[in-house]
């Protein structure tokens, strides 16, 4: 691999980060979230809604990350969310790891992280562990920055009576004012059993300042994408290592490949646009004078201030509460399993039909023949212009110029399954059982500002990531891009077969862009009793939040 002067790539690149996916965000924006739920027990899903707002239409950003913190600011998982005209849907698992307590949803953009004078609209939830025998007291956070929706009388929810049993059809009927229509942007109906102590989680959020982790030399506009950074250090002192080339690949059958420079701090900024899903990442580092480094690779969580809490203790409504919901939910994995939602497949669109260094030259199938050991004997046998040479001084590859009619001189770009290999002897053990074939580039190819003495492309039949852990310079990461998306829509049917208890909390949700002003919807009581909160959330044009809320009882 030829390289230009650190400078010269670093430049090129800082003018394509602008250029291609960021530009300065002058607009400020505001992010609601609208989880279905205001307490869960561990091992549920949280389902919400998301709204974003930004005084700058056109620079908005249509990625949103949500992540679920304790009360102490740990980060316990995050997601990203791809959203449509300024709304979106998605879900957060809760980890079997929470204890009791009362834990943060914190919804922001890269624009927000940009800013410092941005601030999050955080939600509360309160969890309860599943294996927790005994509820005593938690911290509670203090209601003083609260902003509570706003309670509209005009807004009339009906059912047909106040009071039902369990696994009973409830029907119910919506009306709204067409005043209040005309300036409302989109309708969030759910119903599902609360705790009275919960309702003002339910109906508030509790703006807060933010602390960005992650300093960004500009501010960011995510579009159809997530931003990946990291830093890389000296494996020797662990300095910041500048100008330092960082390649990023994703392993597939048509891999992805890019790279860029770090930055004065050994910061580095890779964008995946339409990446769905955790992906599969390797990152190399490429010092001056083969420094070996270690790179750290950002989880780009946002950061605040910790809440005021007061400890409090359990009322004898709320020990109800908990112990109902929690044999609830160890019935629910007795008599249906155990299912969590998860994002760990992964989705990225093929933009082109070759990999990125375009239609090989020519394309081997070792398999084909007759059964080589090693790569030696394939490159002797098989593959036409490949030199390979074993020394006591290392191995070398070199390729045939086809516009030169010889061979190049140097070493062309080595991949397997898509990654860079810079240790030609990782190929030396591998035989016609191994590989599934081999592109050949015979020819020079520029990548940016990179130049390749041809291309060796090796794929293997069991893609194994195995060698890239133990080679220097280099991480293995899993990271998860957007969120892969499902409906946020929910309806508890009646259980046809009654030795199968129905334990849902949440039992119907719905979002609507546009409705007439009247409507009628349903959902099936489970076997839960208590408090059922039919709750209806209007999201108005000029940012406002307004609600009203049925209460029904299940005996």
């Amino acid at each position: 691999m030829n390289k230009t002067t650190g400078n010269k790539i670093s430049g090129l690149l800082g003018i394509l980060f602008l250029l291609i996916f960021i530009f300065p965000a002058r607009g400020e924006e505001q992010i609601y979230l609208f989880p279905d739920r205001s307490s869960a027990v561990s091992g549920d899903t949280i389902w919400f809604g998301i709204n974003i707002f930004s005084k700058e239409q056109g620079e908005m950003s249509n990625v949103v990350h949500v992540q679920l913190d304790d009360l102490e600011n740990n980060h316990i998982s995050k997601v990203s969310v791809l959203c449509d005209k300024g709304t979106g849907e998605g879900y957060i698992p809760v980890p079997d790891s929470l204890s009791t307590g009362v834990y943060v949803l914190r919804a922001f953009s890269f624009i927000q992280n940009s800013n410092a004078d941005s601030k999050l609209n955080q939600r509360f939830v309160k969890v309860y562990n599943r294996f927790e025998e005994e509820l005593f007291e938690i911290d509670f956070p203090l209601a003083e920055s609260r902003v509570k929706y706003e309670y509209n009388n005009a807004l009339h929810i009906e059912t047909e009576k106040e009071s039902y049993k369990k696994g009973e059809e409830v029907v119910a009927g919506l009306d709204i004012p067409q005043e209040v229509l005309n300036n409302t942007s989109q309708v969030i109906i759910t119903a599902g059993l609360e705790e009275a102590s919960n309702l003002d989680f339910a109906t508030s959020w509790y703006p807060v300042a933010h602390k960005s982790a992650v300093k960004l030399p500009v501010p960011v506009v995510e579009k159809n994408g997530v931003l990946i950074s990291g830093k890389v250090h000296s494996a020797e002192d662990n300095h910041p290592v500048p100008n330092a080339v960082v390649i990023l690949s994703i392993p597939d059958s048509i891999p992805f490949l890019d790279y860029c420079v770090s930055d004065s701090s050994g910061i580095f900024y890779f964008y995946l646009r339409n990446a769905f899903g955790t992906a599969d990442i390797v990152l190399q580092a490429l010092a001056k004078n083969s420094m070996p480094c270690t790179i750290e690779l950002y989880e780009n969580f946002i950061d605040v201030d910790r809440p005021n809490v007061s400890r409090k203790m359990f009322n004898r409504e709320e020990l109800i509460f908990g112990e109902s919901v929690i044999k609830a939910s160890y019935f629910t994995k007795l008599f249906r399993g155990y299912k969590i939602e998860s994002g760990s497949s992964f989705v990225m669109p093929r933009q082109f039909e070759h990999p990125f260094y375009g239609e090989p030259t020519k394309t081997f199938y070792p398999e084909l023949f007759v059964d080589l050991p090693d790569f030696q004997e394939i490159s002797r046998e098989i593959l036409h212009g490949v030199q390979y040479r074993e020394r006591k001084t290392g191995t070398t590859i070199r390729l045939l110029n086809l516009g030169g009619d010889a061979v190049f001189k140097e070493e062309p770009l080595k991949l397997l399954d898509g990654i860079p290999v810079f240790d030609p002897e990782v190929f030396a053990p591998m035989g016609t059982d191994d590989i599934a074939r081999v592109d050949v580039v015979y020819e020079k190819k520029f990548f940016g500002d990179l130049s390749f003495s041809g291309i060796l492309s090796i794929y293997t039949k069991n893609r194994s990531l195995s060698w890239v852990d133990v080679n220097p310079s280099t991480g293995h990461f899993e990271y998860p891009c957007l969120q892969l998306q499902k409906k946020w829509s929910f309806k508890n049917q009646v259980v046809s077969n009654t030795h199968i208890p129905n334990f849902c909390k949440v039992l119907y949700r719905n979002i609507f862009d546009t409705l007439n002003g009247t409507e009628e919807f349903g959902f099936a009581t489970s076997d839960l009793k208590g408090d059922i909160v039919i709750r209806v959330v209007l999201v108005q044009k000029d940012h406002e939040v307004l609600y009203s809320e049925k209460i029904i009882k299940v005996e």
